[in-house]
């Protein structure tokens, strides 16, 4: 490292020479633009999509928030790898005892060599690019929470639906088997077994209710909300990609293998 020295002047000054004032270098600050809401959000009452509640969980995760944090703050890093040092002025007195003390002052100013500043930069850019996919590694991760949760509440309220036309069904049975019965066309035992097919079918129903209802808490969960509020999901006809050709994917296994 070399250095050039930039005197600014010597000058005989009297004994009583003192320096009130230190130096003062600025100094820079930098405010991270961070979007983190303090309240959770609320998803709609009726039905919600999988970007909605995709959208809820994003906004509300503290993983993203902090990776999004990380990102910002490497995006300044490199604005700041680039400055230049900052000069230094110093001063130094000789002749305390004498009766002309002599001052000094002396400005340096580093000069950086061997490509440093660029390296910096270099090395700032790439912070930046593991920051980044750090953020989209903890979008994807968040991104398969939710659908995971959404297919099974998905599935739940498929089931319910089917356990409650089931259901609809048996009480239609029981009702035609009690009027043939009082029309004295089969023996009371189909009544029975009616009754008991029903019996079987309600308490599908009731699990089928309660598995959905387990769902429903767990995707919930993702955006900070312990009593969902949402009744359904939509069929998330947006949530997965097409699949692709047959073709493309042996090129695929043929990249992957070489």
């Amino acid at each position: 490292m070399r250095k050039v020295l930039l005197p600014l002047g010597l000058t005989t000054l009297s004994c009583n020479l003192a320096f009130a004032q230190p130096l003062e270098l600025p100094t820079f600050t930098q405010t991270l633009p961070v979007n983190v809401s303090d309240n959770f959000p609320v998803e709609s009452v009726d039905s919600i999509s999988f970007l909605r509640a995709l959208e809820l969980a994003s906004s509300a995760s503290p993983e993203l928030a902090a990776a999004r944090r990380e990102l910002a703050a490497s995006r300044a890093l490199i604005s700041q790898a680039g400055a230049r040092p900052n000069p230094i002025l110093s001063a130094s007195q000789d002749g305390i005892r004498g009766d002309a003390p002599e001052t000094t002052l002396e400005l340096s100013q580093e000069i950086e060599l061997g490509g440093k500043r660029s390296a910096r930069i270099e090395a700032a850019k790439r912070a930046m690019d593991v920051a980044a996919a750090d953020l989209q590694d903890a979008q994807a991760r968040l991104r398969g929470a939710v659908m995971g949760a959404y297919y099974d509440v998905l599935t739940a309220q498929e089931r319910q639906d089917l356990a409650q036309a089931a259901s609809k069904l048996a009480k239609q049975a029981v009702n035609v088997a009690n009027r043939r019965v009082r029309a004295g066309m089969v023996s009371p035992v189909e009544e029975t077994r009616a009754r008991v097919a029903a019996t079987g079918v309600q308490v599908e129903l009731a699990q089928a209710t309660a598995e959905l209802e387990a769902a429903r808490t767990r995707l919930a969960a993702n955006w900070g909300n312990p009593q969902p509020h949402f009744e359904r999901v939509k069929e998330p006809a947006e949530a997965v990609p097409p699949l692709p050709e047959l073709a493309e994917l042996y090129s695929r296994l043929n990249d992957s293998a070489q």
